[in-house]
């Protein structure tokens, strides 16, 4: 029997469209609000533009105006079925939302989803989680799809481990820093914490029992952009918490 870690359904493919014209590919996930259902991404990925520069992504200065997402097909696990999703509305304002307080410069954003019959969500808010300790120099996983790629379509699990204090983020320092070598692709990526057997918990306390136990960690954007070929590889991940915040707040982007 194959067993598939319900992380992995977590994870979806996206792809950055104009009209008919393929610009980029990255990652997505589900989360859920109520009935209400939501694509987390970057915001660089629907905007097609640096969030920190404000400059066109691509060469042809074009930004999508519509996603081809991967969702999982009801029924079939491992299979995907794509959905297009307009960018913005027809008067040309974007559809997704943005953080209430700090808009852009936190690259992530919410886009609101149809609840479709021939698909599977698997919102990661509704995933076994616990409080498992967030420390600097532990492990995490980023599940996303370099350049596209996937088993069975499924996503990549690429290890890193927290490069700075996780704790000082959102309240000081807006993103942590993670220690991998990411690759294209992967912008939007899921970031989870895994532990095995014995797990160690907020407030240093000890859990026995449970085979596996995880918790949500934020939301990839990407690595520090560098010309230098022995930079530090450090990525740039959004804190959990600020994940709700821009699905509850509901702040169309002003872009």
């Amino acid at each position: 029997m194959i067993v598939i870690d319900q992380y992995s359904l977590g994870a979806l493919p996206i792809e950055m469209y104009f009209n008919d014209t393929l610009l980029s590919q990255g990652t997505g996930f589900v989360w859920i609000d109520g009935d209400s259902f939501f694509l987390i991404t970057n915001w660089h990925n629907v905007s097609g533009r640096n969030p920190n520069t404000g400059k066109h992504l691509s060469p042809t200065a074009a930004e999508p105006n519509r996603l081809r997402i991967w969702f999982n097909t009801k029924g079939e696990m491992g299979n995907k079925t794509a959905k297009f999703i307009p960018l913005r509305a027809d008067t040309g304002e974007p559809a997704w939302f943005v953080h209430p307080e700090h808009g852009r410069n936190v690259d992530v954003v919410a886009l609101a989803l149809t609840a479709f019959a021939d698909v599977e969500m698997y919102p990661i808010k509704e995933m076994e989680s616990s409080n498992l300790q967030l420390s600097v120099g532990m492990d995490v996983y980023v599940l996303g799809y370099p350049y596209g790629l996937a088993g069975a379509g499924l996503p990549v699990w690429k290890r890193g481990s927290f490069a700075t204090e996780p704790g000082i983020s959102p309240a000081i320092q807006l993103h942590m820093f993670i220690d991998t070598a990411s690759r294209p692709g992967m912008s939007g990526s899921p970031v989870i914490r895994r532990s095995w057997s014995t797990h160690l918990l907020e407030q240093n306390a000890i859990e026995m029992g449970a085979p596996v136990a995880t918790r949500f960690v934020g939301v990839y954007s990407g690595r520090m952009s560098s010309s230098d070929p022995l930079d530090a590889q450090l990525g740039i991940a959004w804190p959990a918490s600020l994940v709700p915040e821009i699905v509850s707040g509901r702040k169309h982007d002003d872009t």
